[in-house]
């Protein structure tokens, strides 16, 4: 059966990285797989919206999409972008959704309270439409995730695996309004 990620299984992974690799080379890690748009884009490209608030979260999911060999597109890493948020800094996001295959929706607490968030979902389903987009919800350190009620529109992704160490692609999967599962890798390749 599958279910939500939880912040404890991201902390578990990030740890043991952690432990595996030193702090700046996780860094380096989760980096390098948000290379920029500046060159084509590789079939299956993300941009993954999130809250500035969740920076450690979003590093941890680099992480584990690192491992799934998934390029996410993270905003704070683009160095193209203006330092202050402004009308360019907009266009520019607005460029990149179009630019990016599929959107992800980082569902947490601050997520879904964060006016730039909100906004680039709007963005997002006018662009993309319900097959090129989904919701990562985050099961809180309490075990539970409550989402807002227009979420339930969109696919979410979900695992299927107990060990994400050695999860695989096909051990995530994007779960749709109508029930229907397909794994990440065919979502991507869709």
């Amino acid at each position: 059966m599958s279910k939500y990620l939880s912040q404890k299984e991201l902390d578990k992974i990030y740890r043991k990285e952690k432990r595996s690799l030193g702090v700046v080379r996780v860094k380096d890690k989760i980096r390098d797989a948000n290379p920029t748009l500046d060159k084509r884009l590789p079939k299956g490209k993300v941009f993954f919206s999130h809250s500035h608030l969740d920076k450690t979260i979003v590093g941890k999911i680099g992480l584990l999409f690192s491992k799934l060999e998934i390029e996410i597109y993270v905003d704070w890493l683009d160095k193209s972008l203006p330092e202050s948020t402004n009308a360019v800094t907009a266009a520019s996001i607005k460029n990149k959704i179009k630019d990016c295959d599929k959107f992800l929706f980082l569902a947490t607490y601050h997520g879904l309270r964060s006016k730039w968030c909100n906004w680039e979902l709007g963005i997002a389903d006018a662009m993309k439409g319900n097959d090129n987009l989904a919701i990562l919800p985050i099961e809180t350190k309490s075990g539970k995730w409550k989402g807002n009620e227009y979420l339930h529109l969109y696919s979410e992704m979900r695992i299927n695996a107990n060990d994400l160490d050695n999860i695989k692609s096909s051990q995530v999967i994007v779960h749709g309004v109508n029930g229907k599962e397909v794994s990440l890798r065919s979502w991507l390749s869709n």
